[in-house]
């Protein structure tokens, strides 16, 4: 058997978990409308249960949870994280109201605290120098797979049988993962970059103090952030061409599967070719192109927006999913590169944190409270709406410029 066969296994199991995890919480998106409808829900309240109320705990768990897998065996952790906001997003299925929803959207946020950042870190830890940047690109494609997932189940099981059986299709399949992840993967020895083994583990002081003083990693945590900011603020699309367009679910969700599965995919596939090719040019040629992305998501996310019809708005939307998420890959690859093997965990969940409170939590309930607002003031609630999300994706220009300082100042360094 292939050296490389036990490894790629458990980056392909992980891979599929991490699709489940961005289902749950993804699946969320193409139901707001619905949702909206059902409870009348403000666009503030539908922008706290898309963010705050997932991210808020996941953000103050992630770093404590992180700093106890640096210290001990990471699979437990996982396993148990997988079951929790497996069987809790199965549960959003019997919600009866805003509060039992938002209760249900909270418990999902604790159960997937425990994943990504260790998932990333025991990726790193099973695979050599070589192949490290490709099993964490492809360990990323979960998130356009799950796009693609949650498109397209939201939206039919939607239109044909309600938003509540979608809960319980998403949810479920999770429960049997974390048995297959706690009987069939045992903990990776941790390496370094150069494949030896690393015993100290420093405090989370240090590692906080290393991310504010490399300027290089302060600087991409920073353009990470913005960068979700662009992202989350197109996830109300699906709201916006429902409003817009008076699309059914089914036929937004098939389409928006095409643009977020086949073009989120290419999107992460090449951005990890494209690092993988630059590896020997260092941090700076790297960021450069992700620079380029961030730059290109504005002309294109502001086409998808202000489009005067459905076709010119979707096909706009297939080309954004390129460069949408073009920052995703490399950004994990470069941080577990720029650490030591008892920091990862730690370094990533950090990423996580301000990557989700700017973009999932801040940047959504912004969104939905200038809609509100705007709505408020000139009547249509789709011209509202799109105008919160246009202020929204402007930062990605924002996020070029740290893209940009990150690589400069590394390579000053």
């Amino acid at each position: 058997m292939s050296s490389q066969t036990y490894p790629r296994y458990v980056t392909l199991l992980l891979l599929v978990t991490y699709v489940f995890n961005q289902l749950d919480r993804r699946v969320f998106d193409i139901l707001m409308e619905p949702l909206k409808q059902e409870f009348t829900l403000s666009d503030a309240q539908l922008g706290f249960l898309g963010g705050g109320a997932l991210f808020i705990m996941y953000s103050v768990l992630g770093i404590p949870v992180a700093r106890w897998a640096d210290r001990t065996r990471r699979l437990p952790i996982m396993t148990a994280a997988v079951a929790i906001w497996s069987a809790v997003a199965a549960s959003t299925a019997i919600v009866t109201g805003f509060w039992t929803l938002t209760a249900a959207r909270v418990g999902v946020g604790i159960g997937e605290a425990g994943f990504s950042a260790m998932a990333v870190a025991v990726i790193s830890d099973l695979h050599s120098d070589t192949h490290r940047a490709r099993a964490i690109s492809n360990f990323m494609l979960a998130l356009p797979i799950a796009g693609l997932v949650s498109n397209l189940l939201g939206g039919w099981i939607n239109q044909l049988y309600g938003w509540r059986p979608v809960f319980l299709v998403a949810g479920l399949p999770g429960l049997l993962l974390a048995v297959l992840l706690a009987t069939t993967v045992r903990e990776p020895p941790r390496r370094s970059l150069s494949g030896s083994e690393s015993v100290a583990s420093p405090s989370f002081g240090a590692v906080l103090a290393m991310l504010w003083k490399r300027a290089s990693l302060r600087h991409l945590a920073i353009a990470q952030g913005l960068s979700n900011v662009a992202f989350n603020s197109m996830g109300w699309v699906t709201v916006l061409l429902i409003r817009q367009h008076h699309m059914r679910t089914g036929e937004l969700g098939s389409w928006l599967a095409i643009a977020d599965g086949a073009g989120g995919c290419i999107s992460i596939w090449l951005s990890g070719l494209t690092i993988a090719r630059f590896a020997a040019n260092g941090v700076h040629a790297k960021t450069r192109l992700m620079a380029l992305s961030a730059i290109l998501v504005v002309p294109l996310a502001l086409i998808v927006l202000w489009a005067p019809s459905k076709d010119a708005a979707l096909l706009a939307y297939l080309l954004l999913s390129l460069p949408l998420l073009f920052y995703v890959a490399p950004t994990a690859i470069l941080v577990q590169e720029l650490v030591g093997s008892h920091q990862r965990a730690t370094m990533a969940a950090l990423f996580f944190l301000i990557q989700m409170l700017l973009g999932a939590v801040i940047a959504n309930q912004l969104i939905g409270a200038a809609s509100d607002a705007l709505v408020s003031a000139s009547g249509d609630s789709a011209l509202g709406l799109r105008l919160s999300m246009t202020f929204g994706v402007m930062t990605s220009f924002w996020a070029a410029f740290h893209y940009w300082r990150a690589g400069r100042d590394e390579r000053a360094a």
